[in-house]
């Protein structure tokens, strides 16, 4: 009898190890820590593509930029997953290419153009809401 109770116990702990071992690339995965948090921008340009894929969606933006070559820079903006941003009501036709935008976001924290998407103001005056508008949620 207490054979089997140890057995059981030994098998318990050998299924939450292997729980805690499979999970623990996610929450090192969600760290948000890419992004600088102490501050937000903005940003108005052009939308060029609206990745509509796991595990991040992703929308890239021309912004205007009379001293770059191609007359622009292009900014990637990362949001949470399709599963995710379907609670905030986004769907795969929440931005077009071609329309206009005005976006707040956390820019990335080593200088590039992008960061983790906040909030947007569509042409038609609009706003669409991610998952890093209630950045207090996270711990820095």
């Amino acid at each position: 009898m207490v054979r089997r109770s140890v057995q059981r116990i030994v098998l318990a702990c050998i299924a939450l190890s292997a729980c805690i071992a499979l999970n623990s690339p996610l929450f090192a995965h969600h760290a948000y820590g890419g992004y600088d948090r102490s501050r937000s921008q903005t940003i108005t340009g052009t939308v060029a593509g609206f990745e509509w894929i796991n595990p991040h969606i992703h929308l890239v933006v021309w912004v205007p930029n009379a001293q770059s070559s191609a007359g622009y820079d292009v900014y990637d903006f990362e949001a949470g997953s399709v599963l995710m941003m379907t609670r905030f009501r986004w769907t795969n036709a929440t931005f077009q290419v071609g329309e206009k935008v005005t976006l707040t976001f956390f820019p990335l924290a080593d200088g590039r153009h992008g960061g983790g998407f906040i909030k947007a103001r569509h042409e038609n005056g609009s706003w669409t809401t991610g998952d890093l508008a209630g950045v207090n949620y996270f711990s820095r």
